[in-house]
């Protein structure tokens, strides 16, 4: 690979539900903590969220 080839940054928690749901549900799902990646609540939904880590909505 040369040096003028990047490869993809990771997908974040938020472009990963973006495609299934509105930024409003989102933060609403956000505000709840009910966001898990990987088992973690997710805080931050700028954080890197790779393909390999599964993404679920927790109970509430």
């Amino acid at each position: 690979m040369s040096d003028s080839e990047e490869s993809p940054a990771a997908p974040t928690v938020r472009s990963r539900l973006a495609v299934f749901f509105s930024d409003e549900r989102i933060a609403a799902h956000l505000e709840r903590k009910v966001i898990l990646l990987g088992g973690e609540v997710v805080s931050d939904l700028d954080q890197a969220a790779p393909m390999e880590k599964r993404l679920i909505f927790g109970g509430s």
